[in-house]
């Protein structure tokens, strides 16, 4: 198994973590700079991370975390997610969206803290999704360690490391990502520029 990808993007991070017990390959891709051209031959999305194996010639390079999730789902005989754990992982993923969009604008030199409707949305999305997942957690909730856990824990830190979110009154959130630093994967991933 192979893994395109940045060692900053949470979408690819999910994935190592997941894989942090299986032999696979990692290939560090710069979306933003030299590998650009490369990444968008292959990928018309210019998105990471993607994901092959190489042992099956039958599948094609998957182009998205969740269908390489599912493969590896499949192929490890993971436990299935349950209708509740995909409702998590799809706000998991929209409130990641949101936040990847903000970044690529603050990045663009573009002042996102405006009153503008669209980072109104960004700022309303991240902040109903972040106490969701803190209320969930305070009733015990998400104690298992699993992709939908391992995807919200990546998306909390990435939040934190790229200054998108402020976690200080998130009591729960807090304890949470404090809880599973000890994961297999989890400090061996943390995000580096």
């Amino acid at each position: 198994m192979k893994i395109y990808g940045s060692l900053t993007s949470p979408y690819v991070r999910r994935l190592r973590i997941l894989l942090a017990s299986t032999p696979y390959d990692f290939e560090n891709t710069n979306i933003f700079g030299s590998d650009r051209e490369k990444l968008k031959s292959v990928n018309p999305t210019l998105k990471i991370p993607m994901f092959e194996d190489t042992d099956n010639i039958n599948l094609p390079l998957l182009l998205d975390s969740n269908l390489a999730f599912e493969y590896v789902q499949e192929v490890l005989d993971l436990a299935p997610l349950n209708w509740q754990e995909k409702n998590d992982l799809a706000l998991i993923n929209s409130c990641n969206d949101s936040l990847v969009n903000m970044m690529i604008l603050k990045r663009s030199a573009v002042d996102t803290s405006e009153d503008k409707l669209y980072f109104n949305i960004q700022r309303e999305r991240s902040e109903a999704t972040f106490s969701y997942f803190d209320s969930k957690l305070g009733e015990g909730g998400l104690a298992e360690w699993n992709y939908v856990t391992i995807s919200l824990l990546v998306l909390i830190e990435w939040a934190g490391f790229r200054d998108l979110y402020e976690f200080s009154k998130q009591k729960n959130i807090l304890e949470f990502i404090e809880r599973n630093q000890s994961q297999l994967g989890v400090s061996e991933t943390s995000p580096v520029e």
